[in-house]
């Protein structure tokens, strides 16, 4: 921990961009849902339905949904920790 105290005194200093940042934290997702959903769906009209098996792109890209939402929502909770 290299950055102590003052560093989170810094990162505070970043609040007002705060809606920025959740900005471009939703567009990367959606670009990554694109993607990854999206090679699947050309596979799904080129071979027809087939039973579905999330691969590990998959459960990470949800893994890393669930902890972006968190993360968005941390002013709402924070109070009840």
């Amino acid at each position: 921990m290299t950055l102590g105290i003052a560093g989170f005194g810094a990162l505070a200093s970043l609040t007002p961009y705060r809606p920025y940042f959740m900005g471009i934290a939703v567009v990367g997702l959606g670009a990554a849902y694109f993607t990854t959903y999206g090679a699947r769906w050309r596979q799904f009209r080129a071979h027809g339905f087939r039973a579905y098996h999330p691969g590990t792109h998959e459960v990470a890209l949800w893994v890393m949904t669930v902890l972006v939402g968190l993360l968005i929502l941390f002013p709402y909770y924070n109070p009840f920790l």
